[in-house]
């Protein structure tokens, strides 16, 4: 059994839910069968990644480092939980050219969740969650 069917089985929700999902990290196997499960569970893994991927290596990564080829997926998972001001952002800094980029990084990163409303934007994931599991 793994973390993901542990936090069904234990009838987790909200940030409880959204915390257990954070294992992916000590199970990254799971990644291989994620298709199994609702797609809310991928979407809040794939948010969790974008999260740590922000973090850790910044905007760049996301756009045009190795990252950058889930970042469709990401925008659909931004989308489906509601956070569809961070995809715009995302969506805005994919579009334009290098050097529109470079001369608008700093805007586009202040525009994002982390520098802003962070807390407000894992309450659409947390709400995600419970409207998911609840449907």
């Amino acid at each position: 059994m793994n973390f993901i069917d542990k936090a069904f089985e234990s009838n987790l929700s909200g940030d409880d839910f959204l915390q257990a999902m954070a294992d992916i990290y000590s199970e990254p196997e799971v990644r291989e069968i994620l298709d199994k499960y609702p797609q809310f569970v991928k979407d809040v893994i794939l948010i969790i990644d974008y999260d740590y991927e922000i973090q850790m290596e910044g905007l760049d990564n996301v756009i045009y480092g190795h990252f950058g080829e889930q970042l469709p997926e990401i925008l659909k998972a931004m989308d489906n939980c509601g956070a569809s001001n961070e995809a715009d952002v995302l969506r805005q800094a994919k579009a334009m050219t290098p050097e529109e980029y470079d001369e608008n990084y700093d805007v586009l990163c202040d525009k994002l969740a982390i520098h802003n409303d962070y807390e407000s934007f894992w309450d659409l994931v947390r709400n995600y969650i419970d409207a998911s599991l609840n449907a």
